[in-house]
């Protein structure tokens, strides 16, 4: 979301509109590219709180921002984003929907026969009011004939009902398969897109999408389309009856129609742009909620937990503002279409009593009339709320669409093959990249790193370490230049079999919430039970693993939690030397361990970079010592490379670096990390960012390949 020059807002007053967040020092606001016509704001009377909990609660003055229905026409709700045609739409859910076709068909033909059950309805009260309430009937046979009209009733109702029942059936269990091949295309899309992708999204946003998106997208393909199609054949039918009994008495039965359309067309528009902004907010909450709960030790370690229930309800309460404007726009849209109803039955019933006076309509003939009206404004009322279903749920099924719709970065060219049994000689050549367009982060990087040779790349925070190791990875394709193994630009490798022969290790380790052995085998699920446990023993973690309650089969929390930040990385670890492949990334593997599990840990990768071509990002502390190559980054270029000897004789960046890390500063800490640097000898101490891989511009990324 492309930010415009900081809002000043007055001291401690907190603006909620949309995520904006809340005011950094000094009280600036980031400014988002939302267009002026969509803010108007209303300062509501100040909210106190008692003396110097002012800094802790965020505010005083809460402005709410009252915003409008929706976006002004060609807007969608965030900003920036562009609505898709309906043919693309209908063009990317069509494979889902065509191996229901003859289910929808079957459908289709129980909609046709309903509705002439529909419309046979009200004949028989026609046939009572004619030839039996009718004055001068003969009533000799009227117990007959009254059970003859009850029994027609009765079957009328029944056959409709088992119609329907059927009917109901079918489309459910159309749309329930719809709406499974939906998600899994929806989720293997995911996977499939690069972290291009994935760093502009909100992961809130993608879980909605796989799960309320693609419920209310299925129900719109399946039932309301159906349902629509079932309410105007009963429309169609209902005036061919009308006309065929009375044409002109069918003039003023849908004489209102006009104005009843005109209502259609206007709250259709303004529910689709309620829902828009509907629709943005709960992608909004999703999120929040998401990145509390994961992040939930560090809330509770800074005691944020009332901070966090104040900034999740006040986004929630601002999704209740936009849910009930849609509710209200609905209420009274319904409450229009019934005092339309109501005018034409009136005037239905004036004109046709009049007509039945005169002897030109009978009695069962007004009935039908009546009854169609019903019937007619019934389904008339139906589809015009089924069309703001549409409108609504078109908002849900664009972004379902441009996820679909959406092309990988990084993918294999048509020419790609499978990758061969890698040495491990990388070369970069002259290699730029940027994540933004015009804001280059790595610019004319060269270097070459033979088989089985260490590379440690060094550097401040920012200056585009990890975005090296994310380019050997493939995660990213460089802007310029290539990144070429074994002699080869590694776009001519298709992605999976390049990925496969490549290990990582990263600074905070991902574990899932699954088996210690299924942790172990995430990178090669192919791994014996023998190859697991030989792998935890190189990693030094087989000890630790038996001693868990299941020894291999413990499950481990969700993100490893259950287990220390050693006997993680020990686990990752273990993961590397299950894969064996042929380079090794390392990301600052030991930071935040203590001192003993830093032992443990180097030992391990000590064992493991044994004969593989090994990339090691290092930090602050650059003691990399028995490196083959040390290349030096700053602001996305190369200051120095070599030894760790002929950059120390140079006297230049590194060794400055290198002096400051041998200092040994007074703490016990910063002691106990300047002497892990040396203990290391391969490896630097300090850390890259949350989990060691791109999260933010300069140093971005995220990295799945195990």
């Amino acid at each position: 979301m492309a930010q415009r020059p900081g809002l000043r807002v007055g001291q401690g007053a907190t603006r909620r509109a949309g995520r904006l967040g809340y005011p950094g020092p000094g009280g600036v606001w980031p400014r988002y590219d939302v267009a002026p016509h969509r803010l108007r704001a209303q300062l509501l009377p100040a909210t106190r709180y008692r003396p110097g909990d002012a800094r802790e609660r965020g505010a005083r003055d809460v402005m709410r921002l009252r915003l409008p229905l929706g976006p002004r026409p060609g807007r969608r709700g965030p900003p920036g984003e562009r609505s898709m045609r309906p043919g693309e739409v209908i063009s990317t859910f069509r494979p889902f929907v065509q191996p229901q076709v003859p289910a929808i068909v079957v459908a289709a033909l129980l909609v046709a026969a309903g509705t002439g059950t529909g419309l046979l309805r009200p004949w028989p009260l026609k046939y009572l009011f004619d030839r039996v309430l009718a004055p001068g009937a003969q009533l000799s046979s009227v117990y007959l004939v009254l059970a003859a009209v009850a029994g027609a009733i009765a079957g009328i109702a029944v056959l409709d009902g088992l119609l329907g029942f059927v009917r109901q059936y079918i489309l459910k269990a159309a749309g329930q398969k719809v709406a499974f091949h939906m998600r899994v295309a929806l989720y293997a899309q995911l996977q499939r897109l690069s972290l291009t992708f994935h760093d502009q999204q909100r992961t809130g946003e993608l879980i909605t999408r796989v799960t309320k998106d693609v419920d209310k997208v299925q129900e719109l393909i399946t039932n309301n389309v159906v349902e629509a199609s079932s309410n105007l054949m009963m429309l169609l039918g209902m005036l061919g009856v009308m006309f065929w009994l009375d044409w002109q008495l069918s003039l003023v039965t849908v004489g209102l129609s006009p104005l009843l359309f005109f209502t259609v067309s206007r709250y259709r528009d303004r529910i689709k742009r309620a829902e828009q902004y509907v629709r943005w907010k709960e992608g909004d909450i999703t999120s929040i909620a998401q990145e509390t709960i994961s992040s939930i030790r560090l809330v509770k370690a800074f005691g944020r937990e009332e901070f966090e229930t104040r900034r999740f309800g006040e986004h929630s309460e601002e999704a209740l503002d936009a849910n009930l404007r849609v509710s209200r726009a609905e209420a009274a849209y319904g409450s229009i279409i019934d005092i339309l109803t109501a005018c034409a039955l009136a005037a239905l019933v004036w004109v046709g009593a009049q007509r039945v006076l005169s002897g030109s309509l009978t009695q069962g003939d007004l009935i039908i009339f009546i009854s169609y009206l019903r019937d007619f404004y019934g389904p008339t009322r139906t589809l015009s709320k089924l069309l703001g279903q549409v409108s609504r749920t078109s908002v849900r099924a664009e972004k379902i669409a441009e996820v679909l719709r959406q092309e990988p970065q990084v993918k294999d060219r048509p020419d790609a093959r499978p990758a061969p049994a890698l040495r491990g000689h990388i070369e970069f050549r002259d290699v730029g990249f940027a994540y933004v367009p015009g804001r280059p982060v790595l610019q004319g990087i060269s270097f070459e790193v033979k088989p089985g040779q260490v590379l440690a790349v060094v550097g401040p925070t920012g200056a585009g370490k990890s975005t090296i190791a994310a380019l050997i990875a493939r995660l990213y394709d460089p802007t310029e230049g290539c990144v070429c193994i074994d002699g080869e630009d590694i776009r001519s490798y298709r992605l999976a079999t390049l990925q496969s022969q490549i290990s990582v290790v990263l600074q905070n380790s991902v574990l899932f919430h699954a088996t210690v052995r299924e942790n172990i085998a995430y990178g090669r699920p192919d791994a014996t039970f023998d190859e697991i446990v030989q792998a935890a023993k190189v990693a030094n973690a087989h000890d630790f693993i038996m001693a868990l309650p299941q020894g291999y089969d413990t499950v481990i929390g969700e993100r490893g939690d259950t287990l220390s930040g050693g006997q993680r990385q020990r686990i990752a670890i273990a993961r590397a030397v299950v894969r064996n492949a042929a380079i090794l990334i390392l990301d600052e593997p030991t930071t935040g361990l203590d001192a003993e599990s830093e032992r443990v840990v180097l030992d391990a990768l000590d064992r493991i970079m044994a004969g593989k071509t090994t990339v090691v990002i290092a930090h602050k502390l650059s003691t990399v010592r028995r490196a083959d190559l040390i290349v030096v980054i700053e602001g996305g270029r190369i200051v120095e490379r070599g030894t760790h000897d002929e950059l120390l004789g140079r006297g230049g960046r590194y060794a400055q670096l290198y002096r400051l890390s041998q200092a040994l500063p007074a703490g016990p800490e910063a002691r106990r990390e300047a002497r892990a640097g040396l203990l290391g000898g391969w490896l630097g101490r300090g850390g890259s960012g949350a989990g060691g891989w791109p999260a933010k511009e300069g140093d971005a990324g995220r990295l799945h390949s195990g």
